[in-house]
């Protein structure tokens, strides 16, 4: 597990936030993911607002680790695992045409 895992655990240990079931964890996750999208609007319309955004993705990856700990599931390895399976999934060359494609069908618009 990794050490940002263990440091969420403990963090929620030490509140008693432990027994908080995964499914409230989960819509709080869902919550914050509201609250980045916002910010990320309020940058894109050209307000320097990138502390909060970066603040709002803290507590976003915050509360994925709590969810993976409640879950016992190593969120560390998982996402290492998902990676080396993505490299396979996703070859070098395909993945840039497709990139490629994506880009000159986002400039038309």
């Amino acid at each position: 597990m990794s050490r940002l895992q263990k440091l969420v655990r403990q963090f929620d240990r030490a509140r008693g936030w432990h027994e908080v079931k995964p499914e409230h964890t989960f819509m709080h996750l869902v919550e914050e993911v509201g609250e980045v999208a916002r910010e990320l609007l309020s940058v894109a319309g050209y307000k320097d607002r990138a502390e909060n955004l970066r603040s709002e993705l803290a507590d976003l990856a915050l509360l994925l680790y709590k969810l993976a700990d409640q879950l016992e599931i190593d969120l560390e390895a998982a996402a290492l695992e998902k990676l080396a399976e993505n490299e396979k999934r996703y070859p070098v060359e395909y993945s840039k045409l497709e990139m490629e494609r994506y880009l000159k069908h986002r400039d038309e618009d």
